[in-house]
């Protein structure tokens, strides 16, 4: 195995990176989404052992918290608020379209490894996590949960992602969001290249109660494509769908719409509050690790 790359299996990444990963940890922006027995701090206050603050009685509130030795000296009612401990529950979505298939390591393979390292990174820090593939509707699904026996389950899932059907981002997310019973992080791992287009489907997620985060992976050669001059191109996912023969116009016209595409799907997200990592199949673990960081996504616990 070459160094610097990272390694060809989820195991082997999590055994060789398992010291990296048990200091990471996701970061909801809006945290405290469901209570629970998990060890994240939540903004919400409710009943527990970590004491948060005092705030002034209201008409209705429940006066089993009221802290009467304040009231002996300042004749006031203030109420005990205490830190509420809330768990995280965190989605992963992983594209299994035919368009994932291509690169030497495809997009399929790397984005498997990462949804290994996600899974692991939630469940070491007691967080719920599910997992679900997805073409053209959801393939299969493990709902959320905690503990070691769900890395297993998910693990076992990846080892039996194949590249499979058109993707339809539309029919796959509103059909996810209505089996989910839970809300939470939700991270997209795809290509982000849909027939019907990324823009009302990710709404559609974040329209649901999600918050979404998306882990666009290239091949790395999609991004600098090195083709026999003449060549004829085929769509991955519709086959005789035939394109342009190769020649110095048409690799440059390409280079130009992936720049823009790509650009717009920044901005997209940006303008709609999403966090976007890019990353292709030639990053190493540190790499993409930075990458995460930077991001928001992950941070050092």
């Amino acid at each position: 195995m070459n160094a610097m790359t990272i390694p060809a299996s989820p195991r082997e990444l999590l055994r060789i990176y398992a010291h990296t990963l048990d200091r990471l940890g996701f970061v909801p922006r809006t945290p405290g989404w469901s209570p629970g027995a998990g060890r994240r701090p939540g903004i919400a206050t409710g009943f527990s052992v970590d004491f948060a603050d005092y705030r002034k009685y209201n008409y209705g509130d429940d006066v089993r918290y009221i802290d009467w030795s304040i009231y002996a000296r300042l004749r006031k009612l203030f109420l005990r608020q205490f830190r509420a401990e809330s768990e995280l529950t965190v989605h992963l979505l992983l594209d299994v379209s035919r368009s994932m298939d291509f690169g030497g390591t495809t997009k399929l393979e790397f984005a498997v490894r990462l949804a290994a390292a996600f899974s692991y990174v939630g469940l070491n820090k007691q967080d719920r996590v599910g997992l679900a593939t997805f073409s053209d509707d959801v393939r299969r699904l493990l709902p959320p949960q905690r503990g070691r026996r769900q890395l297993h389950h998910i693990l076992a899932l990846l080892d039996e992602s194949s590249p499979e059907g058109v993707s339809d981002f539309d029919r796959s997310f509103r059909s996810y969001a209505a089996r989910a019973s839970s809300r939470g992080l939700l991270i997209l791992f795809s290509d982000c290249y849909s027939p019907n287009g990324y823009r009302d489907a990710l709404r559609s997620l974040s329209f649901a109660g999600f918050e979404v985060a998306v882990v666009r992976v290239l091949a790395a050669e999609e991004c600098r494509p090195e083709f026999e001059e003449g060549a004829e191109l085929r769509d991955l996912e519709h086959p005789e769908t035939r394109g342009p023969t190769i020649n110095g116009d048409v690799v440059a016209g390409y280079r130009r719409n992936l720049d823009s595409y790509s650009q717009e799907l920044a901005a997209f997200c940006l303008n709609e509050g999403f966090l976007l990592v890019e990353s292709t199949t030639s990053l190493t673990f540190e790499e993409l690790t930075i990458r995460l960081l930077r991001a928001g996504i992950w941070c050092n616990t």
